[in-house]
């Protein structure tokens, strides 16, 4: 099985290039931040509502995103070559994403208007929480948002444009 990582700009502009990640390989610091989602939306909240026990490379500092389609090209892949990879339900980043728009709704209200608090959204997010094993075996929700906690090795990944 082999996971995928589109190849774009990150959003403070820099682009961290496609040499770069093929002679560093993937890590927070060569992925593209396209995949910074709900854990790092409200830090205080995920290390509030964090889950005693867990182990500590559950760490979303250093976490960064793959997909397990392709997306579009450019795009990296490369196998799961790790068992320090998580999947979070993405519905609940998105719910979680509106209070950091909290944009009018044409006039209607705001767009966080009906949904959990950002509290209750936070335990449901680390509620859904699941190994990729458990998550492909089950696929107890639609959306995966897939986290890798560990360097993926330049040598196991392929650039494809």
């Amino acid at each position: 099985m082999c996971l995928y990582h589109m190849v774009i700009h990150n959003n403070n502009g820099e682009n961290i290039s496609p040499q770069r990640v093929l002679k560093e390989g993937l890590n927070h610091k060569t992925a593209t931040r396209w995949y910074s989602r709900g854990a790092n939306f409200f830090p205080q909240l995920t290390e509030r509502f964090r889950p005693v026990n867990l182990p500590k490379w559950i760490d979303f500092k250093v976490a960064f995103g793959a997909d397990l389609e392709l997306y579009e090209i450019p795009y990296f892949r490369f196998p799961v070559s790790s068992d320090k990879i998580l999947v979070f339900n993405f519905d609940i980043s998105s719910d979680l994403f509106a209070y950091i728009e909290a944009i009018p709704d044409g006039g209607k209200g705001y767009l966080v208007e009906g949904l959990p608090s950002k509290e209750d959204l936070m335990k449901e997010y680390w509620e859904s929480m699941t190994t990729l094993p458990e998550y492909l075996k089950h696929k107890p929700f639609n959306n995966p948002e897939v986290y890798i906690f560990e360097p993926v090795p330049p040598n196991l990944i392929e650039y494809i444009r």
